[in-house]
């Protein structure tokens, strides 16, 4: 499970990483996301779709990234902006298998589930009202 900004899906389909993944749910595992897709992300977000990941849009995203996996090994960092992100300035990650902090990611992560709204809805909702004005 993870929750990530939009733009982090377009890095993993960039780096091969929606490749493994599928490798991973066509051999009988789960993957689910969040994230906040907009006009611009619908492409990516429909590959992460297309590979079997459920993908659900958060609309009061911020500044949360992290990911949880197996329920113990854990990547996160808080308050990163990954618009922003610089191969100059050193980025705070905490990586942990610890249990414990699984658990409190996964809590937070089902309590954004419950919020967020299917990716195809979103999807659909985006292609309804059109790409937004250039100005």
């Amino acid at each position: 499970m993870y929750v990530v900004p939009a733009t982090a899906l377009v890095i993993t389909s960039l780096f091969g990483i929606n490749a493994e993944v599928k490798k991973v749910i066509e051999g009988g595992g789960s993957v689910r996301g969040i994230s906040d897709i907009n006009y611009a992300d619908i492409a990516p977000a429909q590959e992460v779709l297309d590979i079997g990941e459920d993908l659900r849009h958060y609309n009061a995203y911020g500044g949360v990234f992290f990911a949880v996996v197996d329920r113990k090994h854990c990547v996160s960092a808080i308050n990163v902006d990954i618009n922003r992100i610089s191969l100059n300035e050193p980025i705070s990650l905490l990586w942990a298998d610890d249990p414990k902090y699984a658990e409190y990611l996964t809590a937070t992560f089902e309590m954004l589930w419950e919020q967020s709204i299917p990716a195809e809805e979103r999807i659909r909702e985006l292609q309804k009202q059109g790409p937004p004005p250039v100005n």
